[in-house]
């Protein structure tokens, strides 16, 4: 968790923040950080 989200907490901006990552399961938010898996990162917000 620290190593995915920890970085993206300390800009302190509005915009949407995402970590994309091949695994299978989405939905998961920390602290306003949506995690995406690759696949669906692709196919949604091209």
């Amino acid at each position: 968790m620290e190593r995915e989200f920890g970085n993206l907490l300390g800009i302190k901006d509005n915009y949407p923040k995402f970590v994309i990552t091949l695994d299978d399961y989405s939905g998961v938010s920390y602290e306003g950080i949506l995690h995406i898996p690759l696949r669906k990162f692709l196919s949604e917000f091209n």
